[in-house]
């Protein structure tokens, strides 16, 4: 009886231990239209950067930006997507189409379709937040997985956005990246 009551704890340590390495901030499915989303937390990306709130130390600092990786499924859409929140200091235009670029660590840059909103104020910076909704193909995805994403170009009317990711920015998205496509058993990629 010990022995099986050992060998039961093994098992809910090891099983805790595996469902600890991938930490997803939500998976569900929705009770009306049976969709199912995943998603992965967000990442910081870029730098800090000086808001145009001022506190008594000077500007509050803020993030550049987060992505969000997530994967939806339904009937009709199964789909992956990247959603970046970008915080901008003016009011900037922008069309949907191929107007967020991807440059990857093994030299490639991707055009990524992209969803745009017109953007919210964001009180607590006394900044513009943009949200950019984009459409990740499986083959995109299959690239993320093993490449890192080195920077982000955002292609307003009026001007380029860069970000650029630090070395553990890369990893963390990456990580997010796979954590996703474990969940959904198509990482590790099998041949």
């Amino acid at each position: 009886m010990k022995k099986l009551v050992l060998l039961w704890i093994l098992f809910a340590f090891a099983a805790l231990r595996l469902s600890a390495q991938c930490d997803l901030a939500i998976d569900v499915v929705d009770d009306f239209d049976s969709t199912r989303l995943i998603s992965a937390k967000a990442v910081n990306i870029g730098y800090m950067i000086p808001s145009k709130f001022e506190t008594l130390d000077g500007p509050k600092l803020v993030e550049e930006g987060k992505l969000l990786f997530s994967y939806t499924e339904n009937d009709s859409i199964n789909c992956f997507f990247i959603t970046l929140a970008i915080t901008e200091y003016n009011y900037e235009y922008i069309d949907v189409g191929f107007n967020v670029l991807l440059k990857l660590s093994n030299g490639e840059v991707i055009g990524l379709y992209n969803v745009p909103d017109s953007g919210t104020f964001d009180k607590k910076t006394n900044m513009r937040l943009y949200q950019h909704t984009c459409v990740a193909s499986l083959d995109l995805f299959s690239k993320l997985v093993f490449y890192n994403i080195e920077k982000i170009r955002i292609e307003y009317k009026k001007q380029r956005r860069t970000l650029t990711l630090s070395e553990k920015q890369q990893a963390e998205v990456k990580k997010a990246i796979q954590c996703v496509g474990e969940r959904l058993d198509m990482f590790p990629i099998k041949p």
